[in-house]
């Protein structure tokens, strides 16, 4: 994971120093505070409760949101978009998802989704029955984040002789990550007054994959990331995360350039969300993309419920 460490680490002394010449005193010292305050273990809340019920005090710490979402295209699969549990995770067929998340303590967080497919034979190998996340990741400015994701081709009742697992560990992504702001004097030229512009740029690493081109599996697959989300107003946002990869034949025709997604979200409990986003095979101008892959219709539109017990 050299190449991840050594990224994060260049972009925390850069960014420090850039603020440290160009910045007052209190933007340094909230990446300080960002920085002293990742991974913290609140185990003072272990022993708050917030409620006088027991069954209530049980279920603090969960929330989750029930989601629809629709292909802006309907197909068959295509022949680049996958290959095994690994491949593009734009579904081919509509949607339905219920989603659990848990924070124990702080920003530690567990959370898995369960996705049920309209038409079932347009469900790919690698299109999930379920995902999961777990790991750390704090939503303020200047923090480090470490998650690992899983988003193959998980199955409830695996087909052994399909090949098929309840989920295979190896095939997931661990991410670690840090989250700023762009200093006020360049803010200012992309933002409005009321709106807010934040970043995160990320290290990743997939201890296993498919090389499509090779037939086979290898090993240790890196990128580097850097997304940005832009809310202009209220809950309405634009975002968008572009990825390299250093060792180019580890990128396959479904791991994109960038991804990119807008519309309105609102996390609180008891409210609608409406998405567009797309996380298939994009690529930059000049560079070919993989067939059924890498076009707006390649995206999805997503309708979510959110709710906490």
């Amino acid at each position: 994971m050299q190449p991840g460490r050594v990224f994060a680490t260049a972009l925390v002394a850069a960014t420090a120093v850039s603020a440290q010449a160009q910045e007052p005193p209190r933007l340094r010292d909230q990446i300080l505070e960002g920085l002293r305050s990742s991974f913290a273990v609140p185990w003072r809340e272990l022993m708050h409760k917030e409620s006088a019920s027991e069954w209530r005090n049980a279920l603090d710490g969960f929330s989750g949101s029930v989601a629809f979402a629709y292909p802006l295209k309907t197909s068959a699969l295509a022949a680049q978009s996958g290959s095994g549990t690994e491949g593009d995770r734009e579904s081919h067929s509509a949607v339905t998802t219920a989603t659990l998340i848990y924070h124990p303590l702080g920003s530690w967080l567990a959370s898995v989704t369960a996705y049920s497919y309209r038409r079932p034979e347009l469900q790919a190998p690698w299109n999930p029955d379920f995902t999961y996340v777990f790991g750390y990741d704090d939503w303020h400015p200047y923090t480090v984040s470490l998650t690992y994701s899983n988003y193959g081709g998980n199955r409830w009742h695996p087909d052994a002789a399909k090949g098929e697992r309840r989920t295979r560990f190896r095939e997931g992504s661990w991410s670690l990550g840090w989250k700023f702001q762009l200093t006020p004097r360049v803010e200012r030229f992309f933002v409005n007054p009321g709106g807010s512009l934040g970043c995160a740029a990320n290290a990743n690493l997939t201890p296993d994959y498919t090389d499509l081109a090779a037939g086979g599996r290898r090993h240790d697959k890196t990128s580097l990331s850097l997304g940005c989300k832009y809310t202009p107003y209220g809950w309405w946002y634009v975002n968008v995360k572009a990825n390299y990869y250093p060792h180019p034949a580890q990128q396959q025709p479904w791991d994109p350039d960038f991804t990119y997604g807008f519309g309105y979200f609102d996390w609180h409990p008891g409210t609608v969300s409406v998405q567009y986003n797309n996380y298939s095979g994009n690529r930059f101008p000049g560079r070919a993309r993989g067939a059924g892959t890498g076009r707006f219709q390649d995206g999805s539109l997503t309708v979510s419920w959110s709710f906490s017990p």
